[in-house]
């Protein structure tokens, strides 16, 4: 049986976590935390647990991962470390090949940038 203080509501793992009670609700409907359970006044109840994995999942964000892909690596946990790493370390791949294109394309677009002001450049008026 749970004790109190293993027993958070929604606002206090809000806090917690820095996401708001909107984002945490949409979470859990998108399969990324677990349903939680309910007090007996119908309120969500959540075990510190929840506050790691929604800080993994803002972490995740910060490097560029999509909540499918987090919701990958989550699942996969479930299953044992290696399995885990070894979805990492794809995705991760991945994402960083989906980088590189993206700054190859960026860098094209500010070279054309550059080309069209620089025949603006000398028409400024001083």
């Amino acid at each position: 049986m749970k004790t109190n203080e293993s027993i958070l509501q929604i606002g206090h793992i809000s806090k917690k976590s820095g996401l708001s009670i909107d984002t945490i609700r949409y979470y859990e409907k998108q399969g990324l935390l677990k349903v939680p359970s309910r007090s007996v006044g119908g309120f969500r109840t959540y075990s510190a647990e929840a506050i790691d994995q929604l800080i993994f999942i803002r972490k995740a964000q910060d490097l560029g991962l999509t909540l499918k892909e987090i919701k990958k690596i989550m699942s996969c946990g479930d299953k044992g470390l290696e399995p885990c790493c070894d979805l990492t370390v794809d995705l991760f791949t991945a994402k960083i090949n989906e980088f590189e294109t993206k700054i190859q394309e960026l860098q094209g677009m500010k070279k054309k940038l550059k080309t069209v002001l620089s025949g603006w450049v000398g028409k400024k008026k001083k």
